[in-house]
């Protein structure tokens, strides 16, 4: 006689423990997209103020660079509440920003040594390969506009 593993269904505790570890999981990012948003708000009207007093070219790109990251954070954040699911592309676009504001702000590069440099310069072909790869790629909602004859490019 052969034993045959079986495949447990989750009992009604594990079950109800997962959806509520579900909600309170999403009420944690929500309130985590709702400090993100009144952040931006924060730096917008910072920067508004600063702005008209001294007006510094470097210091208002690195605010609208912050704040678009902020805003791609938050942009996350809304689609994992709404999908339960991150896009590997938008997580790719946040990291190529957040190394594109670090190149901004390094104001002297020979204080970077050529291995910091190196590092740079490799993790932004990294990301850049990968979300060449996840521009290719067909999301769920291209094949349905696909599979319904609607999809025009």
């Amino acid at each position: 006689m052969t034993m045959v593993k079986r495949h447990r269904d989750p009992g009604v505790i594990e079950s109800l423990l997962l959806k509520w570890l579900s909600v309170l999981f999403d009420i944690v990012v929500i309130g985590l997209a709702t400090v993100t948003m009144g952040y931006v708000v924060y730096l917008m009207a910072n920067l508004i103020t600063e702005s008209m007093h001294a007006f510094d070219v470097e210091e208002v790109l690195h605010q609208i660079v912050l704040i678009i990251i902020f805003l791609e954070i938050f942009e996350l954040l809304t689609m994992y509440v709404t999908e339960h699911h991150v896009s590997m592309r938008n997580v790719v676009e946040l990291g190529v920003l957040a190394m594109v504001r670090k190149i901004i702000i390094t104001l002297d590069y020979n204080k970077l040594g050529w291995q910091t440099l190196f590092g740079i310069a490799a993790l932004i072909f990294v990301m850049g390969w990968i979300y060449v790869q996840e521009r290719q790629r067909r999301t769920k909602h291209e094949e349905f506009l696909i599979e319904k004859g609607l999809y025009r490019r």
